[in-house]
């Protein structure tokens, strides 16, 4: 099998345009760039498509593998895909849009709007469920039933085990409460408001749910799991229904175009993106999202998903008006991440700028000069008119680079002119000196 190199742009209409530049931030270099990259993870069980796009332009579109083995069915940018936990961020901003319009608020108490909420779980509000920080064990979960009231008893059971709103533990059935939410605050299917809040707004044409008829003219990627039998997209993976066991944690059935323009329509709600890539707790999820390097000009939004038969991956890169959408029918986790991590790499160099490093103030810049050393490994920092500099004595090579600052008041960005970056992280003070340094898993500990 060859990769089929994909020269056509996709038919995206959103808003009613779709900007073609002939040449924007190396487009032919970063399509051959992905070529590689998924024919070698295509040879490894790879099976799906990768698609950036950057101000409604796209960068590369790459695809590898059948929809249908079976049938040989090429794999395109109309190829439906379970998107499994992906469908979170959908359901967040379903949310979002309910709070604009007044239906309810992210402050609610989740008793305001589910039944069998006893009083230990009152003061868990929409907020936590989005954040996952509603305090319930990741592990709980019921049954498989269409039983609001039944099902919000057998997820709250036991009640919280940390106070709400403080601790970060992802809680999939948490998503599926807010599934329940969103209908009973619109009086609707979770399907039909889905469709009408955020699918029909964005002109998600033939995005759909697992149960549902194919659309005509789409056709339906075949899933190849490592650990079940293979399955359609539209099969229901849990159970013989869509229920409150999978709504609104996953569930969403799309393709690589409806899922650009889901996250164009995203981006172009600033209020939405301000509002749901705040993060919570623990400075790494906020509604609905995933969050790496908030509120700086590099900042990543994602989110992965994982269901028998298919693994997804979306990032948005708010700055750079840029997102990254990953779909596989395939569950091998080892050539999804080869093809998600590569082709991600290569999009971010062509098209996130890197940080540059900052002034620190002089006492900062004080506490940090010095030497550390591991055994034989060595940390060198200096203070100059622009920075702090330092030198990794690695055993090999040195390294010479910048410390950059981060919101993080105990953490660093190592930049040594690579694409890669190295956190350092400050542990300890002494007579004004930091004492530590933690680079990958070593720490070095101040000499001098």
């Amino acid at each position: 099998m060859t990769v089929r190199f994909v020269v056509g742009l996709l038919s995206l209409m959103l808003l009613g345009q779709c900007h073609l530049a002939q040449s924007l931030m190396g487009q032919d270099e970063l399509q051959q760039q992905f070529a590689k990259i998924i024919d070698r993870a295509g040879k490894r069980n790879f099976s799906g498509i990768v698609v950036a796009e950057k101000d409604g332009t796209i960068l590369a579109n790459q695809s590898f593998g059948y929809a249908d083995s079976k049938s040989k069915t090429p794999i395109d940018s109309k190829t439906l895909f379970e998107i499994g936990s992906v469908t979170k961020p959908v359901t967040a901003l379903a949310i979002i849009i309910l709070e604009r319009q007044g239906k309810l608020s992210l402050d609610d108490s989740i008793a305001d709007h589910l039944p069998n909420v006893s009083e230990d779980c009152r003061s868990i509000t929409i907020q936590h469920l989005l954040q996952h920080t509603s305090g319930i064990p990741g592990t709980n979960y019921g049954p498989v039933s269409k039983d609001v009231a039944e099902v919000t008893q057998a997820y709250l059971r036991g009640g919280p085990k940390q106070t709400p709103g403080t601790n970060f533990e992802y809680w999939n059935q948490g998503y599926a409460l807010l599934a329940a939410i969103i209908a009973e605050v619109t009086d609707q299917s979770y399907q039909d408001a889905i469709r009408e809040l955020v699918l029909q707004p964005a002109r998600m044409n033939s995005t759909c749910f697992t149960g549902d008829s194919a659309p005509k003219g789409f056709d339906v990627a075949i899933g190849r799991s490592t650990s079940g039998a293979d399955r359609s997209a539209l099969e229901h993976p849990y159970g013989d229904f869509y229920g409150l066991q999978y709504q609104g944690m996953g569930g969403v059935v799309s393709n690589a175009e409806d899922m650009i323009a889901f996250l164009q329509a995203f981006r172009k709600s600033k209020t939405s993106v301000e509002r749901m890539l705040q993060p919570g707790p623990d400075g790494s999820y906020g509604l609905g999202w995933r969050i790496e390097n908030a509120d700086e000009i590099n900042q990543r939004a994602y989110h992965t998903g994982s269901v028998r038969g298919f693994l997804t991956a979306v990032s948005i890169y708010p700055e750079q008006n840029s997102s990254l959408i990953v779909l596989a029918n395939t569950d091998d986790r080892q050539s999804f991440h080869l093809a998600e991590s590569r082709c991600r790499k290569a999009f971010e160099a062509a098209v996130v700028p890197r940080p540059t490093p900052q002034q620190f103030d002089t006492e900062f810049q004080e506490s940090l000069v010095g030497q550390f050393t591991l055994q034989s490994r060595v940390v060198t920092i200096s203070s100059s008119d622009d920075g702090l500099e330092m030198v990794i004595d690695w055993g090999g090579p040195k390294t010479y680079g910048k410390l950059a600052k981060t919101l993080s008041a105990n953490r660093l960005r190592y930049l040594d002119g690579s694409k890669d970056e190295v956190f350092v992280l400050l542990e300890g003070q002494k007579n004004k000196k930091v004492q530590s340094l933690q680079i990958l898993n070593s720490t070095y500990l101040r000499r001098k």
